[in-house]
């Protein structure tokens, strides 16, 4: 055989160094960009994208107008809670008055302690237009309640943070004179107006019964 010369022999290709010199171009990543419109045609992408900014918008909006009052306590209700018949005839009720907003927290009550809830605003507020303040804000207070608060308005008035805790702070005590003082009826519930010692023959004690037992049993039906 012949030899083969050690200076003909082939020696294996050095491997390249893993040192190699990096490319000066930026490297194409997937979130390089999180803002654009991925492999959308540029036609589509200009009719995409008002879509998506009407609908942002409308979104928007909503949300804004959920909250009634620019600023006041959304009203939320638990729905297991809700009679809509009831509340939407309270609503009708009270169209226009600052007691509407609370429509929805009164028909969560038990209907006779709502249709006195009603009723009474009525009498001694007028639903909501004479109503007391503190510091110029409306306490909430359409019953001329009052009791040991940590806020009392004119009047010497408890005030309230918000429509609901009003509504079922006053509801409180109303269930408590219906349930267990029995104070059942309008005539019976005149101690709102009087105290336990009456009116001692005060004529307006009569015109309170009448005006209450008036809006009273316009809910009657729900009672």
């Amino acid at each position: 055989m012949r030899k083969i010369s050690k200076k003909n022999k082939k020696l294996p290709k050095k491997r390249s160094s893993c040192l190699r010199k990096r490319s000066s171009k930026p490297v194409k990543t997937a979130i390089a960009m999180p803002l654009t419109m991925g492999n959308l045609r540029k036609d589509r992408s200009i009719v995409l994208v008002p879509v998506l900014l009407f609908i942002f918008s409308i979104t928007v909006a909503a949300a804004f107008f959920l909250v009634k009052g620019f600023g006041e306590e959304p009203i939320v209700v638990e729905e297991e809670k809700r009679n809509i018949a009831f509340e939407m005839e309270i609503k009708k009720m009270v169209k226009g008055y600052p007691i509407g907003k609370m429509a929805p927290y009164i028909a969560m009550q038990d209907p006779q302690v709502a249709a006195f809830l009603v009723s009474i605003a009525k009498k001694e507020s007028n639903w909501g237009k004479r109503k007391p303040v503190l510091n110029g804000k409306d306490c909430y207070n359409y019953w001329g309640f009052r009791m040991k608060t940590e806020k009392t308005g004119s009047g010497g008035h408890s005030c309230f943070n918000s429509p609901r805790e009003a509504v079922e702070t006053v509801a409180a005590r109303i269930s408590q004179m219906i349930n267990e003082e029995k104070l059942d009826t309008p005539n019976k519930m005149v101690v709102w107006k009087c105290g336990y010692k009456g009116c001692q023959g005060d004529s307006s004690e009569q015109k309170w019964i009448r005006d209450i037992t008036y809006y009273y049993d316009k809910l009657s039906e729900y009672l």
